[in-house]
């Protein structure tokens, strides 16, 4: 028997939580059900350790999703039974984790869970987004549907990743071939040519004695300087998955002026999309803000959207309470104000993200286009400086003559 943490809504439409004790994942969702209660959110409740990370666990890539669903879309159309496909999929995908993920669902549906439930487990590697969607198609007999769409959203999501990932790779490439410039340079190739310029009478000034002491340091401690950069890297990895350090890097991104209303348009995207997907198949809205809260990657939005979900418990408009969060554009805040006064909010939020959609790969395209002369700017700035590092020793030998 294992002990589960659970969040749920209560007949009278009050949220409680506590722990359950049950044999597995599915029987505390079974009991919970029995008690008559709505699961928001049920995890295995296990004792804190300093190591344990909730983002420590691998998950499936948007592409490798992308693809699940469109193949088993296909499968659930063409009439094959649920099992069988499922084995033929894992048996032909080049992802090994998706194949694992897939013979995990396999045997719990021998086992006599449903889709929904395997894919919500806590070890399930899919979002938690998916397996809402999965178990609404479940309920309302649309599980082909739900698939195919979900297979265009994860699409989408990955168009987006794709771009963004472009976008940091080349300041990366330039700051790493300029690293490695200045490093060969001011340890190997300037400490020769200020050896010979010496010879001849020339004097060193502030500049030149300032490369030459990095150069120095950087060959004979250049072990010094790896892990030093090894472990910078290694720590602001660790730091940015702590919430603190999380919620300062989201804070940091958002105040940056191009990248911050880029980041914000793909967040405001993330949302409408996944507020279309509930609303159009009538999936319970402040469950489907908790789902909705985890696809988001952004801690800032993911407080607007708790402060929103405790406000609609408290019998007030998604609208009003995303506009006091204060993280989302007002236009996005307003036109979901018209839909939930009109009824048309399945419509407006579907409008909505293909809107942000558009917007966020201006923002990204626009953000790849400035980092190019920005880069360069960066580095004609250390070459200049390694220039007249060089030059002025030069100088001082004609000014002696």
């Amino acid at each position: 028997m294992k002990n589960y943490k659970y969040i749920a809504i209560m007949v009278n439409g009050k949220k409680t939580k506590g722990v359950i004790t049950a044999n597995d994942f599915n029987d505390a969702r079974r009991k919970l059900r029995e008690k008559k209660l709505r699961v928001l959110d049920i995890k295995e409740h296990t004792d804190g350790n300093l190591f344990s990370n909730k983002f420590s666990k691998n998950r499936l890539k948007s592409d490798t999703i992308s693809h699940f669903c469109r193949q088993y879309g296909i499968i659930l159309a063409s009439g094959i039974n649920s099992i069988t496909g499922l084995e033929s999929l894992a048996k032909r995908s080049g992802n090994k984790l998706l194949s694992e993920e897939i013979i995990r669902i396999v045997n719990d549906l021998k086992s006599g869970s449903t889709l929904a439930d395997s894919m919500l487990n806590e070890k399930s590697k899919f979002p938690k987004l998916l397996g809402a969607m999965v178990a609404t198609g479940e309920a309302t007999g649309t599980l082909e549907e739900v698939f195919k769409s979900m297979g265009t959203f994860y699409e989408r999501e990955h168009r987006i990743n794709q771009k963004m990932k472009n976008a940091s790779m080349y300041p990366l490439i330039i700051g790493t071939t300029s690293f490695i410039m200045l490093f060969i340079f001011s340890s190997f190739v300037m400490p020769k040519m200020m050896e010979s310029i010496i010879q001849v009478g020339a004097t060193m000034p502030p500049i030149s004695k300032a490369i030459m002491v990095v150069g120095h340091f950087m060959k004979n401690y250049w072990y010094l300087v790896l892990l030093f950069i090894v472990g910078s890297i290694l720590f602001i990895k660790k730091y940015v998955k702590t919430p603190i350090g999380r919620h300062n890097k989201d804070v940091l991104i958002n105040k940056t002026p191009l990248l911050g209303k880029g980041i914000k348009a793909v967040v405001s995207m993330r949302f409408s999309k996944a507020l279309y997907l509930f609303v159009s198949t009538g999936f319970p809205l402040l469950q489907g803000l908790d789902y909705i809260k985890e696809s988001l990657n952004n801690s800032i939005a993911e407080k607007s959207i708790q402060d929103a979900k405790d406000g609609i418990i408290r019998g007030e408009n998604l609208a009003d309470n995303l506009e006091k969060g204060g993280y989302f554009d007002p236009v996005l805040v307003q036109m979901l104000s018209i839909g939930e006064q009109t009824g048309q909010l399945e419509n407006i939020s579907n409008q909505m993200s293909e809107f942000y959609e558009h917007e966020a790969e201006i923002y990204l395209n626009r953000m790849v286009s400035m980092i190019e002369p920005i880069m360069i700017i960066i580095v004609g700035i250390i070459a200049a400086f390694l220039v007249i590092g060089v030059f002025l020793p030069m100088l001082s030998i004609y000014d002696a003559i």
